[in-house]
């Protein structure tokens, strides 16, 4: 069962890498050479280059499915979540960035965004692959199958919501930077209602994330706060999404600062997620193989 993760995560990988490097080179490239056509008449290029983002849509849905199969498997073979250590939480990251994009894309103009959305997940893939996949026993700290799966699972999902809040931004500052004129993504004013549905959305969650870390840092420590590295990382990532909050709504100039915030956010979610448990030594220092 094990040999046969690998296996699907490869495909995954490939697949998620495809997708997102020849889509973002139609997005570049594909766009600037129909516009000669678009000029004289009818555009023998429109019609494909309006079914990159379905397309790419349906390679998100089968990077996803084989993500899947893998992180049952992986669950079947350690009879646990699969987000103990950093290769499994880096691949249910990837797994979890593209399912909330998808669902999100149901009810939002943001298809555009599937091959950033397709590197975003490639990268944690790819760092997953390259951190020890090997299954051995949960150190004591996590041996509480409750917490290990509802915490950790928390987080997984607040990661991936503000990872594409956080491509929501990058596309939103393009699109202002290019005056709304990279086609094939969506408009500013689009990202931006994305971007903050997202953070809406993840905010609560990494909220409660926090909140059962305590308990279970209680639990496994005798103490709800350390000031432990990952700890103080959650909490400034915390902070810098509460900040957003306030910004958000605003109608002055602060309110420009809104995507830079949860662009620096999401540089928090990955120092947490990475920094904190693999460079730094602390209680969370398990995380690193």
């Amino acid at each position: 069962m094990t040999t046969l993760i690998p296996a699907f995560l490869f495909a995954a990988l490939a697949l998620l890498l495809v997708t997102g490097t020849a889509g973002l080179a139609v997005m570049l490239f594909g766009a600037r050479a129909a516009e000669p056509l678009v000029a004289a008449g009818p555009s023998i290029g429109e019609p494909s280059r309006r079914d990159v983002p379905a397309l790419v849509g349906w390679a998100l849905r089968a990077a996803v499915g084989l993500l899947a199969v893998a992180l049952v498997l992986r669950t079947l073979a350690t009879g646990h979540a699969p987000w103990s250590n950093l290769h499994e939480f880096s691949i249910a990251f990837g797994a979890a960035v593209l399912v909330v994009h998808l669902a999100l894309a149901r009810r939002h103009p943001i298809a555009g965004f599937g091959p950033l959305m397709a590197l975003l997940a490639a990268a944690l893939v790819g760092f997953g692959l390259g951190r020890d996949d090997s299954i051995q026993p949960l150190v004591p700290a996590l041996q509480q199958p409750l917490l290990l799966t509802v915490h950790v699972g928390a987080a997984v999902a607040a990661y991936a919501v503000a990872g594409v809040a956080f491509i929501s931004a990058i596309g939103e500052l393009a699109q202002r930077a290019a005056g709304d004129r990279i086609a094939l993504l969506p408009s500013a004013d689009a990202a931006r209602i994305v971007s903050h549905r997202a953070v809406l959305i993840g905010f609560p969650i990494l909220t409660v994330a926090i909140a059962l870390g305590s308990v279970w840092a209680n639990l496994a420590w005798r103490s709800y706060w350390s000031n432990d590295p990952k700890e103080l990382a959650a909490a400034a990532t915390w902070l810098v999404f509460g900040a957003y909050l306030h910004v958000a709504g605003r109608r002055d100039r602060l309110a420009a600062l809104a995507p830079w915030l949860v662009v620096l956010g999401f540089a928090g979610v990955l120092f947490t997620y990475i920094g904190a448990g693999l460079f730094i030594v602390g209680e969370h220092s398990y995380g690193a193989p």
